[in-house]
C-alpha cells in the first residue's frame, strides 16, 4: 500500500490552505479518483505544490495506473529528494511494473532516510522474494514485524511464504497457523496453512480446513501465492483448477500490462527458432529430464535458445544444459521488461515456458508477449488460465484428453506417447545390497519417493490397507524434512500398521546413487491426486513397476501416462479398490513381478517412454504444426 501524503518532506503551503485541507480529507478517505481531480486542479496553478504532487502519485497507484504514476513520482522526488514516502511509493510502482531491482533500490533510499519504517521493510522483503533472494528477504520481514505497532499480518504472511519456499515447513506452519487463529475468515492464509500441513504431514485438521476454504471461497479464488498447492488437494476438479488459475492470472497480470500479441516481420528461413524459458536449468527435476532432448534437436530444422531466469548452481548439469543450446542467456538479474526485450530481440518463433505456476517463473514476461507463439509445457501439470500467457499446452492423450479442452485456456497439443521426456544417458549403477541400506532382505518392499505434499489421509488409508494384506512387506519413502517423518510413523500407527514397517531412505547427493538404490524396491506406489512425475520416470527407468490410480486432473493422470508409454497398462487402476488389489496380488505373485521387471528392463531400449529420438521428432513435428497453423491464421487442437 502506498503511503498517504503526510508531513514528510518540505511543504510549500500552509496546512490552513483550503485546497490542501480538502485534498487531505479526500486522501484520508481513500477516494482515489477524487484525489486525482483535486490534485490536478491544484497543480494546474501551483505546479510545484509538494502535497499535491505526492497525492497525485498516491491516487494513480490506488487506481493501478502505474505507468502514469512513474513520471509523477520521479518529478516529485527530483524536487523533494529527502522525502522517504516518495521513494517508498516509487518502489511500489516499480514493483507493480515488475522492475524488481529498481523497486529494491527505491526502498533502500527510503530506509536510508527513515530507518525502521515497517511498511518499507516489508516492501523490501517482498521485492527480494520476487527476485528469488529468499534468505536475504527474511531479516527485512522479521524486522518489519518487530517494529510494527501491534500485529502485522501482511508481513507475517510474506515471512511464512518465504519460509515455505525455503522448505522450512515447521516454521512456516507456525506462522500460518497464527495468522489463521487471528483471522479465521482469511482464506489465503488458510490455503497456505493447508499446503504447509501437507508438506509436514499434519493431516488432523486438513479435511475440515478444506471444507472451510470452500465455504470462505466458493470459487477457490482467494490465493495470494500460486495455484500450485491446489494440485495436491483432494477433491479439486479439473474445472475448478481452471477457475483457480484464471482468477489468479487476472489478479497477477494487470490489464494495462497485457499488451496485444507481439508480432514481427517473419523471416524466410527453414529453421524454427525455439526458445526455452525456465528457472530450472540446474540440478532440478526439469533440468534432469530435459538435457538429452535439447541435445537431440535437429539443427537442420530448429535453432534452440535457452533463457535462464533462475539461479546458477554451478553444477556439471548446468554446464551440460548450456552446451546443449545453440544460444544461452542468463536473465536471472534482468527485469521483466529486459527479459521481454532480450527474447524479442532474438526473434524467437515459439517460446516454451517450462515453469507454469511453479517456482519463480516469469509469467509477467509472458503476459507482455515475448514471441508470436508461446507454449506451456513440462514444469506445471495444469493451465495458466489466461490466454495472454500461452497459446498452446503440450500434453498427451492420457493427461490432456481433447474432451477436457474446456479446462484449459491454452489450445491442447498432444504428443503421441507420454508428454514427459527423460535423459536416457542417466547412469544406472549396480544396486547396493538391501542390508547396506537397512532394508529387510526377505520383505516385499513398496516404495514412493515423492515430495511429502503429495501424501494425504486417503493415500495413507490405501497404502496401510495394502500393508495390512501384504503382511511381509514394508513401505520405503524418501527422508522428509523437519518433523514429517515422526508424523508419518504416527499416521501408520493410527491405521494399525507397526511404525517400524515405514522406512526412510537418507538423502544422497549423487543422482546416480539414488537411481541405483531404487532397483532394490519391488513395487512403487503412486500417490494421488498429485501423481509421481519425474519420480515416476526414475522408478520405471530403474526397472521397478508402479501401480497408479487414474485421476481426473492433469496432475492425477501422469502416472497412467507413464505406465501406458512403458507398455504396462495393466497397472493402471480405475478405483482405489483395484489399486489395492493390483498392489497386493503382485506382492504374492513373484513370477508376475519378475515378468514386469523384465519388460521394463527391455523397455529402456524398446518402449516409447524412453525412445528420445522419436520423442524429439514428435515434439519438433508438433512445433511445426503450431507454426504452420499460425502462418495460416488459425488455432486448433493438435491431436497426436
Amino acid at each position: 500500500m502506498a503511503h498517504h501524503p503526510s508531513r514528510s518532506g518540505k511543504k510549500s503551503h500552509s496546512p490552513l490552505d483550503r485546497d490542501t485541507a480538502g485534498l487531505m480529507k479526500l486522501v484520508q478517505a481513500g477516494r482515489h479518483v477524487d484525489v486525482e481531480t483535486a490534485a490536478r486542479r491544484i497543480l494546474a496553478t501551483r505546479p510545484v505544490h509538494a502535497l499535491a504532487m505526492k497525492a497525485l502519485g498516491f491516487a494513480l497507484i490506488g487506481q493501478e495506473r502505474y505507468d502514469e504514476a512513474l513520471p509523477v513520482l520521479k518529478q516529485a522526488i527530483a524536487r523533494h529528494p529527502g522525502d522517504p514516502e516518495l521513494h517508498n511509493n516509487l518502489g511500489i510502482v516499480f514493483s507493480a511494473l515488475m522492475r524488481w531491482q529498481e523497486s529494491l533500490d527505491s526502498f533502500d533510499r527510503s530506509l536510508a532516510l527513515a530507518p525502521g519504517d515497517p511498511e518499507v521493510l516489508k516492501n523490501s522483503g517482498v521485492a527480494l522474494v520476487r527476485m528469488a533472494r529468499l534468505e536475504a528477504a527474511l531479516p527485512y520481514l522479521v524486522k518489519a514485524i518487530e517494529l510494527h505497532p501491534g500485529d502485522y499480518p501482511e508481513a507475517v504472511e510474506q515471512l511464512a511464504s518465504a519460509l515455505l519456499k525455503l522448505n522450512r515447513d515447521d516454521e512456516a506452519w507456525v506462522c500460518f497457523n497464527e495468522l489463521w487463529k487471528a483471522d479465521n475468515q482469511h482464506a489465503p492464509a488458510l490455503i497456505q496453512l493447508m499446503f504447509a500441513s501437507l508438506k509436514r504431514c499434519q493431516w488432523d485438521e486438513f479435511p475440515e480446513h478444506l471444507r472451510m476454504f470452500r465455504v470462505l471461497s466458493p470459487d477457490l479464488s482467494e490465493l495470494t501465492e500460486s495455484p500450485f498447492p491446489l494440485l495436491a488437494f483432494p477433491g479439486i476438479s479439473a474445472d475448478e483448477l481452471f477457475g483457480v488459475a484464471a482468477n489468479f492470472a487476472r489478479r497477477l497480470i494487470p490489464v494495462a500490462r497485457a499488451e496485444p500479441n507481439f508480432v514481427y516481420d517473419e523471416k524466410n528461413t527453414p529453421r524454427l527458432r525455439i526458445g526455452y524459458l525456465s528457472t530450472d536449468f540446474k540440478m532440478h527435476p526439469v533440468g534432469w529430464i530435459i538435457a538429452e532432448l535439447l541435445a537431440l534437436h535437429d539443427r537442420r530444422t530448429v535453432e534452440v535458445f535457452g533463457y535462464s531466469v533462475g539461479t546458477d548452481d554451478g553444477s556439471a548439469l548446468r554446464q551440460r544444459l548450456i552446451a546443449a543450446f545453440d544460444h544461452f542467456a542468463d536473465l536471472f538479474s534482468c527485469s521483466i521488461d529486459e527479459t521481454v526485450a532480450r527474447i524479442r530481440a532474438d526473434r524467437i518463433d515459439i517460446l516454451v515456458d517450462l515453469n507454469g505456476w511453479t517456482g519463480f517463473g516469469r509469467p509477467e514476461a509472458l503476459a507482455l508477449r515475448c514471441a508470436p507463439l508461446q507454449v506451456n509445457w513440462l514444469g506445471y501439470a495444469g493451465t495458466f488460465g489466461h490466454p495472454k500467457l500461452a497459446d498452446y499446452l503440450i500434453g498427451d492423450p492420457m493427461v490432456t484428453p481433447v474432451a477436457n479442452q474446456s479446462c484449459y485456456s491454452e489450445t491442447l497439443a498432444q504428443l503421441p506417447g507420454c508428454y514427459l521426456p527423460f535423459d536416457t544417458s542417466a547412469c544406472l549403477p549396480p544396486p547396493p545390497t538391501r542390508s547396506e541400506l537397512g532394508l529387510p532382505e526377505q520383505s516385499f518392499v513398496y516404495c514412493s519417493f515423492n515430495n511429502t505434499y503429495k501424501y494425504n489421509p486417503a493415500v495413507f488409508d490405501l497404502w496401510s490397507a495394502i500393508l495390512r494384506e501384504a503382511e511381509e512387506s514394508v513401505l520405503w519413502l524418501g527422508q522428509p524434512g523437519g518433523s514429517a517423518a515422526d508424523r508419518l510413523r504416527m499416521e501408520m500407527a493410527k491405521r494399525g500398521i507397526a511404525p517400524e514397517r515405514l522406512l526412510f531412505a537418507e538423502r544422497v547427493a549423487e543422482r546416480g546413487h539414488h537411481l541405483s538404490r531404487l532397483q532394490l524396491a519391488d513395487l512403487a506406489l503412486d500417490p494421488f491426486p498429485y501423481n509421481s512425475h519425474s519420480t515416476g520416470l526414475e522408478i520405471l527407468w530403474a526397472g521397478v513397476p508402479m501401480v497408479a490410480l487414474l485421476g481426473e486432473t492433469f496432475a492425477g493422470r501422469v502416472g497412467a501416462s507413464l505406465l501406458r508409454a512403458a507398455g504396462i497398462d495393466e497397472l493402471i487402476a480405475g478405483s482405489p479398490a483395484e489399486y489395492q488389489q493390483i498392489a497386493v496380488e503382485l506382492a504374492k505373485n513373484p513370477q508376475r513381478l519378475r515378468e514386469l521387471r523384465a519388460k521394463l528392463t527391455d523397455g529402456r531400449r524398446t518402449s516409447s517412454l524412453f525412445d528420445m529420438p522419436a520423442f524429439v521428432s514428435a515434439l519438433e513435428s508438433l512445433y511445426r504444426r503450431m507454426w504452420d497453423d499460425h502462418r495460416q491464421g488459425v488455432r486448433r487442437p493438435l491431436p497426436a
